[in-house]
């Protein structure tokens, strides 16, 4: 109840009055309950009218997505091609690391069925020599050749074992690529290092093996890898060079390149052979003729040598006569 009081005038005295007006509380609380009641109608109409527009947004946002997805899942486990589903800018991003993910894949699953297949084929002769040796000596009561059996045997298992041990090289090499393990290295203490690991080898064959190199040559490289890349280069020299022949290990620098030759005086390989000998299980001028090998040893110092963005070249040797190998790295020498 609310009351006014108020006074009127009639020209000639004033007339005082009150005004008063009443409300039952039930029908303010009945207002009350109109008000909130329409309120939280609006509000529930709002929420549903934003939900709604949020999902059907939403939906078409995500299409892209759900093709994405559906592209995967329908996609066989060997098609590892890049996706090309047309998506939203916001998850383009995603897209281009799980295509970049499967290059890498492809590229490792390729390495991995390279390194079978080849081993899988390059295996074969030895082992079957194996078994053939040993049958040979199950079968012999002669002691002498059951002796020469063995013998050949163990020349087989020591064939595979330089196969597989190129093979894991080829393979590691495959996967490898510039990194940290990069570091500055001394080659002239490398590679004198892996020539003196050579040199009762040499002696063996009746090769005069040598080096030839001082002070510091520097070069960005990784080390384990370049021994290997030496390894290969001094192997096949003595491999190849034949009895009586002369081989020489020499590091340098010219014009501020770090330079690692490998020359020896023995056959050599014809120039018309030299580009083929750097693809792998290709033989040279004396594998032609019955000399053994695997033809892994180019291709795995060409291969090293890219990995160090370095240059490799054959050449004759001094006076014409057998093959030189050089190997120029890019970094400062």
């Amino acid at each position: 109840m609310a009351a006014l009081a108020r006074s009127a005038s009639t020209g000639i005295n004033s007339v005082p009055f009150t005004v008063t007006v009443a409300e039952t509380t039930i029908a303010r609380q009945q207002l009350t309950h109109a008000i909130l009641l329409r309120s939280a109608l609006r509000i529930l109409f709002m929420i549903l009218g934003a939900a709604a527009i949020v999902w059907v947004a939403v939906t078409l946002s995500l299409r892209p997505l759900y093709r994405f997805s559906e592209a995967l899942s329908q996609r066989s486990p060997d098609d590892l091609h890049p996706i090309t589903e047309r998506v939203p800018n916001e998850v383009q991003g995603l897209v281009d690391t799980v295509n970049s993910f499967m290059v890498r894949l492809e590229g490792a699953l390729d390495a991995l069925r390279h390194f079978t297949g080849n081993a899988g084929h390059q295996l074969r002769t030895p082992l079957a020599i194996v078994r053939t040796q040993l049958t040979l000596a199950r079968r012999s009561g002669n002691l002498g050749e059951i002796q020469q059996a063995a013998e050949k045997a163990d020349e087989a298992v020591g064939d595979a074992e330089r196969i597989l041990a190129q093979l894991l090289l080829m393979a590691r090499i495959d996967a490898a690529s510039r990194s940290t393990a990069m570091r500055d290295v001394d080659l002239v203490d490398l590679a004198r290092a892996v020539t003196a690991e050579h040199v009762p080898r040499a002696a063996e064959a009746g090769i005069d093996l040598g080096f030839d190199g001082e002070g510091e040559v520097m070069a960005v490289v990784e080390p384990i890898l370049i021994g290997e890349l030496v390894k290969n280069l001094v192997s096949n020299a003595l491999l190849y060079a034949g009895t009586g022949a002369e081989v020489t290990v020499r590091v340098g620098s010219e014009q501020g390149l770090a330079v690692l030759e490998v020359e020896d005086n023995g056959p050599g390989i014809s120039s018309t052979r030299r580009e083929a000998v750097l693809k792998r299980f290709e033989r040279g001028d004396a594998g032609a003729h019955g000399r053994p090998g695997t033809g892994l040893g180019l291709p795995i110092v060409d291969e090293i040598a890219r990995l160090h963005g370095a240059k490799l070249s054959l050449a004759d040797g001094a006076g014409g006569k057998g093959l030189k190998v050089c190997v120029v790295f890019s970094g400062a020498a």
